[in-house]
């Protein structure tokens, strides 16, 4: 790899390091009191170092499969993203040379996932240890009094559910939410990447994964996978923007590849099935709320939902 592509990987890390730690601040970073700087970096940094550490490893699971196998790729590309409340879109690597066969993709899909599943759940309990619950009834006396705030409320998996039960509870949620400490934060953001990258579509992780478990006669019903999945835009109509997301980019059906000179063990079989059924634990229906106080804001699949139905209505 040239000296110019190392370049590119380092920049997009520390930029990300920024964008995860000071977030939206970044672009007033230059005009503040270094006493600010410092102190929204001792805030966040268990935040930022904790999610870059997951994100990296989620993708040198891949980066390290695809070597195992002779296969040449890119170190990982990172994507700040100077925005709260998360500040990053993940990372990605480019496999530079054709998959050869189903045992390959296999091993190169299911590595990431599985990486950055086993690092966010002690990142999350930990850090549960040191988050607290607030009540909505104090949020929402707190928006009502000075308008311009914004109040974020992170959707729990099952997972999330219980271990916050577990570690903070019992406690009614409908009357509290969790105020996540940065490292659980962090947790629970490397939960949802696991997640997303779980679907069993296309170029997804969870596509190669399924792929090559089922093969080719999976074609004849994952279209109706993805009708179902769909429907999750009756909880959340972000689903819609990535249903588009994934219908138009991504692809649906995964390209074909050949079979293995074997089958997949017994052992990867495992493997694979027990990462593709810890989705169902890890996946958040409402992985964002924005609220205000005037009420809960349309998210942009709403946003955008609401447009095309008005455009289509005339």
């Amino acid at each position: 790899m040239s000296k110019s592509k190392y370049g590119l990987n380092v920049l997009l890390f520390f930029l990300t390091f920024l964008t995860l730690t000071f977030q939206d601040n970044i672009f007033t970073i230059p005009f503040e009191r270094a006493e600010k700087i410092v102190q929204i970096f001792q805030a966040q940094w268990p935040y930022s170092v904790s999610l870059l550490f997951i994100i990296f490893c989620h993708e040198m699971g891949h980066y390290l499969a695809a070597r195992f196998y002779g296969i040449r790729s890119t170190l990982p590309y990172f994507l700040p993203v100077p925005l709260a409340p998360v500040g990053t879109m993940g990372a990605v690597i480019k496999i530079q040379e054709p998959i050869r066969n189903k045992v390959q993709l296999f091993d190169i899909g299911v590595w990431g996932p599985a990486m950055s599943l086993v690092l966010s759940i002690p990142c999350l309990l930990i850090g549960l240890q040191y988050s607290s619950l607030v009540s909505f009834a104090e949020r929402t006396s707190v928006l009502l009094s000075n308008s311009d705030l914004v109040d974020i409320r992170f959707g729990n998996s099952i997972f999330v559910y219980f271990a916050s039960q577990q570690i903070l509870g019992p406690y009614d949620p409908n009357l509290f939410s969790v105020e996540y400490h940065p490292l659980a934060f962090a947790g629970w953001v490397g939960l949802l990447i696991t997640a997303l990258n779980l679907l069993p579509f296309g170029q997804l992780d969870g596509g190669h994964v399924i792929y090559s478990l089922v093969g080719e006669k999976y074609r004849s019903w994952i279209y109706y996978l993805f009708s179902a999945f769909l429907l999750l835009a009756i909880w959340n109509y972000s689903w819609i923007v990535w249903g588009l997301l994934i219908y138009y980019f991504i692809r649906v059906e995964h390209p074909y590849i050949p079979d293995g000179p074997s089958p997949l063990d017994k052992y990867r079989k495992i493997f694979g099935w027990s990462m593709l059924l810890s989705l169902v634990l890890i996946f958040p229906i409402s992985p964002i709320t924005v609220v205000t106080s005037t009420g809960v804001q349309p998210s942009l699949g709403e946003e955008l939902w609401h447009s095309l139905s008005n455009l289509l209505s005339r």
